[in-house]
C-alpha cells in the first residue's frame, strides 16, 4: 500500500475507507489465529500478529480485493440495484429448479460474506488453501518469536479444505452454467461475486488482480481484462461504464483481439513492477 501511495499518490484504490477496511481484515484474521494458539487475550502478541499478518504481500492483497470487491458492490445496489447476495442469474437457476452444484449453498454463503465484510470481519474458513496455509505458518512463526515452541508442534498438523468456501461455490456455480456461461460475463445478470470469477477465469488473471483493476484510477487495465476475456469491444465497453461510469468507452477499442489485450496487460504489469521498483 505504501508503494502504491508512493508511486501513484492516493486514490480510489486508497481512500481512506479502503484502508481502514484492509487493516480491520488483516487484524480479525490475527485475532482468529490468536485464539487458535490460546493466546486472544494477550495483546503483545495479538499486535506482534497482526503485524506479521499484515506484512504478507499475498494475504494483504487477498484483503484488499475483498475490500474493494465490498465496496463496489454497496455501489452498484445503489446505482443499479444489484443485489450483493441474489443475482438474477443465481435467481433462475434457483427457481428453475436446474441442477446447478451447489447454487443455494452459495447463495448463503454470498449472503455470509458480504455481512461478514460489512463488519470487517473475514473467518479463517473463508481464506483459500495456501493462504490458510500463509496464516497458520505466520502463527507458528509469531508462536516461536515469543518462544512458545509447544503451539508450533501442536498446530503442525492443521488442515484446511476450501471446499465450502465462497469462492470455490463461485467457481463450481460457474462449472454447471453449461450454455449459460456466457450470462456470467455480464455484469448485471451474474452479480459481482460471480462476474469477477468469471472475468478472472476468462483472463487468465487472478482475482484479485481483476477487483484491483475495478477500483483504479486508470481504467485502461480494466478494458484490457475485459478483452482479454474474449468480450468484443461493444460488449466490453457496456460492462466497462457499468464499473465505471466516468470512463472513456474508447479504452476497449485499442486491443485488436483477446490475444492482443494478453499481450497490452503483460506491458501492463511489466510497467507497474517497473514503477514500484
Amino acid at each position: 500500500m505504501l508503494e502504491r501511495l508512493v508511486v501513484l499518490a492516493p486514490g480510489r484504490l486508497l481512500d481512506d475507507e479502503t484502508v481502514a477496511r484492509v487493516r480491520a481484515l488483516a487484524h480479525d484474521v490475527a485475532r482468529q489465529l490468536a485464539g487458535m494458539a490460546g493466546r486472544a487475550g494477550d495483546p503483545q502478541f495479538l499486535t506482534m500478529l497482526a503485524g506479521m499478518v499484515a506484512g504478507n504481500r499475498a494475504l494483504l492483497l487477498h484483503f484488499h480485493a475483498l475490500a474493494l470487491e465490498w465496496r463496489q458492490g454497496e455501489v452498484l445496489a445503489r446505482s443499479r440495484g444489484l443485489d450483493p447476495v441474489l443475482s438474477p442469474l443465481l435467481r433462475r437457476r434457483l427457481d428453475a429448479g436446474a441442477m446447478v452444484p451447489d447454487a443455494s449453498a452459495l447463495l448463503a454463503a454470498q449472503a455470509r460474506t458480504v455481512e461478514a465484510l460489512r463488519r470487517m470481519h473475514l473467518p479463517l474458513s473463508e481464506l483459500p488453501a495456501d493462504l490458510h496455509r500463509m496464516a497458520i505458518a505466520i502463527l507458528q512463526g509469531a508462536c516461536a518469536v515469543a518462544g512458545d515452541d509447544g503451539k508450533v508442534v501442536a498446530m503442525a498438523p492443521i488442515t484446511h479444505d476450501e471446499h465450502g468456501t465462497r469462492l470455490a461455490l463461485v467457481r463450481r456455480f460457474l462449472d454447471g452454467l453449461g450454455e449459460e456461461i456466457t450470462s456470467a460475463l455480464c455484469l448485471g445478470d451474474a452479480g459481482l461475486a460471480v462476474f469477477l470469477t468469471a472475468l478472472a477465469i476468462a483472463a487468465g488473471q487472478p482475482r484479485e488482480v481483476v477487483a484491483i483493476a475495478m477500483a483504479e484510477d486508470d481504467a485502461l487495465r480494466l478494458a484490457l481484462i475485459l478483452r482479454a476475456a474474449g468480450l468484443e469491444s461493444g460488449q466490453a465497453a457496456a460492462q466497462l461504464l457499468i464499473l465505471r461510469p466516468e470512463a472513456d468507452p474508447a479504452l476497449v477499442q485499442g486491443p485488436r483481439d483477446a490475444r492482443d489485450a494478453e499481450g497490452r496487460l503483460g506491458e501492463c504489469a511489466a510497467l507497474h513492477a517497473g514503477a514500484v521498483e
